[in-house]
């Protein structure tokens, strides 16, 4: 029989390799969007741009499958991640949206360590399911800052608002479900396990203009403000 302190253990290696599993997934619809992207580059004779756009998603791909055997990487690794994904994804939408990183200069990116691809699948439903919906003028913000002994990621768009998404993809032939999104709560909850903590959170934040209409969504993702030398990131 299982004592309450081995059931405990036994909980928390389970909790291990469900994680382990996650960190592999990629969202299904991201890389059939990208197919079906490269395809149709090659279809209207854009040899050069679906060249480069299919480099970019094999070099996402790679470091994806690189990361997935890591606890931690460096904020910096992190953020080139980022950058790579948002440059795939720009080229996708061509001119729809706009992207600003801002960081705190408090923040030494490569002297930070956090969960590979913690925050890349709230960037994704944020340019999926808000900017994507606009015709023009989509901004996307990713800041990064200290909160106590926390790191918050602030993802905000001016898209058409959870709501009004919902209604349009309804409507649509299509679904675009937010699977990258759910596996990444799932792996939020799995590390709060893991460590013992609640420092581990996602909150969203409908946000609205003076006359109530919808402007866009705002995610806050907190995770532990870790030092590269508290930790080997392995």
């Amino acid at each position: 029989m299982i004592g309450s302190r081995g059931k405990a253990n036994y909980e928390v290696e389970l909790a291990k390799a469900r994680l382990e599993a996650l960190k592999v997934r990629m969202n299904p619809h991201f890389i059939a969007n990208t197919l079906t992207s490269i395809r149709s580059m090659l279809f209207n004779d854009r040899k050069d741009d679906a060249i480069e756009y299919l480099t970019l998603f094999a070099k996402l791909i790679r470091t994806t499958l690189e990361n997935a055997s890591k606890d931690y990487i460096t904020l910096a690794s992190e953020l080139h991640y980022i950058r790579n994904y948002l440059d795939i994804e720009e080229l996708r939408f061509a001119g729809k949206f706009t992207t600003r990183i801002v960081f705190s200069e408090s923040l030494i990116p490569i002297d930070l360590i956090v969960p590979p691809s913690i925050f890349q699948p709230f960037i994704e439903n944020a340019i999926n399911h808000g900017l994507m919906h606009r015709t023009q003028g989509g901004k996307l913000l990713v800041e990064f800052k200290p909160d106590g002994s926390l790191l918050k990621c602030i993802i905000e768009d001016n898209g058409v608002g959870r709501q009004k998404a919902k209604e349009i993809e309804n409507r649509s032939l299509i679904s675009h479900s937010s699977l990258s999104e759910d596996i990444t709560r799932e792996r939020i909850n799995l590390l709060n396990k893991i460590n013992a903590t609640k420092e581990y959170s996602i909150d969203t934040i409908d946000l609205s203009d003076n006359n109530g209409n919808p402007c866009g969504t705002r995610v806050e993702v907190k995770i532990p403000l870790q030092s590269i030398y508290k930790g080997d990131g392995n």
